[in-house]
């Protein structure tokens, strides 16, 4: 048993000196190669040893659970770097998506935007071409009665330009007086009456003034503007009522003129009607001598003259007016026209016992005229001198040389006209003062016509209180 002792102790021995070898900085105090020191130190080499190995092994332990949880810690870091790499690009990608959704957004709003900018356009423009187009006057008013605008129309109507009016108060800018020039009080003023009750107002006869001072019939139209709750202003709408007013007026004018020609045509008619049947009447039912049945055959064609004179007078105006006066024109002797004219009218200034005289000057050459019409002027002049010349007084007809024709004038001895009078004297139906005297009031205003159709006119010279005279010059014939 010795010897195997002894090689078990010597192996031991060599193992306990290569392992103190090894692990020699483990080992307090100096080594020692001596057996029987090296057996004393054994049990707590071998208890060292074994406390550095349980050391190790915790250590290992700690290292292996240390390497775990680092290895832990290392697939938990790459998890994370995984979905965070995966939630980068799943943001990223859903990052993309909002923004083109947004910028898909941002584009159909753009284009809603720019739709409703073309729109708005569009309704402006159709708005501006409205305003600017119609013919009435637009002027917008605030709650405080102030102006807001003024369209083409308006500003045109009342001259105002838009910024001129534009802040002002409407009332005592452009409807501060009637037409009849009384104050028109601003609480009367339709504009401030659609203000207050938030109700249409309509005003058919009004006027309204411009800026030069002068005043215009209108037509108002007030409508109030109103949002939820209030009234926020009215816009005034205003027609000029000049053309229509005229018009009414013209009406009322060919209204009195129908009434006068009736008046007139009654009133003349039945005086030559009157005279007819009673000379009929008395030639029929009284024999009389021959000489004076021939005076009441000469009574009854002269009546009948005035009537038919009376009728063609009526046409002629007829004619006149409708711009169908027709002449023909050739050589006259205006010396056969006197003539003519003396021999009929000479019979009217006996009975009115006015002279009737003439005057021709010598060699007066042919003038450019329509006969029969140039009869019917002198006679109407004569006709005219007579009415108004009185007993005792003279009418002359005069003819004498002037340049680049004849010169005819006809004269009389009567009152003279008015100064008032003389803008009136070619009206249809005019009488002047001398409203119990016979005639129409035709004769003055066919003259008139006829030497206008002859391309001349007539000119009159007056004096108060020593008569008239009325003159026209006819050109020379070929």
């Amino acid at each position: 048993m010795a010897p195997s002792y002894s090689v078990e102790l010597s192996q031991v021995e060599r193992g306990a000196r290569d392992w103190r070898t090894l692990h020699s900085l483990l080992m307090e105090g100096p080594l020692s190669t001596d057996p029987a020191a090296f057996r004393e130190n054994l049990e707590a080499d071998r208890a060292r040893y074994d406390s550095v190995r349980a050391s190790v092994r915790v250590f290992e332990d700690l290292l292996i659970r240390d390497a775990a949880l680092a290895q832990a810690r290392l697939e938990q870091r790459r998890t994370w770097q995984f979905w965070a790499r995966f939630g980068t690009v799943g943001l990223t990608i859903l990052g993309a998506i909002g923004l083109v959704s947004v910028g898909l957004s941002l584009q159909n709003l753009a284009q809603r935007e720019t739709r409703r900018r073309l729109e708005t356009v569009t309704v402006r423009r159709d708005m501006r071409s409205i305003l600017k187009g119609t013919a009435d006057g637009l002027i917008g008013v605030d709650q405080d009665g102030h102006c807001t605008f003024l369209n083409e129309a308006g500003s045109t109507l009342l001259g105002y330009s838009p910024s001129e009016l534009r802040g002002q108060a409407v009332h005592s800018r452009i409807h501060h007086t009637r037409a009849d020039g009384g104050e028109h009080s601003e609480r009367d003023c339709p504009v401030h009456i659609a203000l207050g009750s938030g109700k249409t107002v309509r005003v058919p006869d009004d006027v309204l003034w411009r800026k030069d001072g002068t005043s215009f019939p209108v037509q108002l139209i007030i409508s109030p503007m109103k949002d939820a709750r209030n009234v926020r202003g009215v816009v005034l709408t205003f027609t000029d009522m000049t053309e229509i007013r005229e018009a009414e007026a013209a009406l009322r004018d060919a209204v009195r003129a129908r009434d006068e020609v009736l008046a007139v045509v009654s009133h003349d008619l039945r005086n030559p009607v009157g005279t007819i049947a009673a000379a009929a009447e008395l030639l029929g039912d009284v024999p009389l001598p021959p000489e004076r049945q021939e005076e009441h055959l000469e009574t009854i064609g002269r009546a009948a003259d005035r009537i038919n004179r009376l009728i063609q007078d009526l046409l002629d105006v007829a004619q006149i007016e409708a711009g169908r006066l027709s002449v023909r024109t050739k050589p006259v002797d205006i010396v056969e026209v006197f003539e003519e004219v003396f021999s009929q009218m000479g019979w009217e200034a006996n009975e009115e016992e006015v002279d009737l005289t003439v005057r021709v000057a010598a060699d007066l050459p042919s003038v450019k005229a329509d006969r029969d019409r140039i009869v019917q002027v002198m006679s109407n002049l004569i006709d005219n001198g007579l009415k108004f010349t009185p007993a005792g007084g003279r009418v002359t007809m005069a003819a004498s040389r002037a340049p680049g024709g004849v010169s005819v004038t006809v004269s009389d001895t009567g009152p003279g006209i008015e100064p008032e009078m003389e803008e009136h004297l070619f009206d249809r139906f005019w009488k002047g003062h001398a409203d119990g005297t016979r005639g129409a009031g035709l004769g003055l205003a066919i003259v008139d016509g006829i030497l206008q159709a002859h391309g001349t006119r007539i000119h009159v010279e007056t004096e108060i209180g020593r008569g008239s005279a009325f003159s026209f010059t006819l050109p020379t014939g070929d």
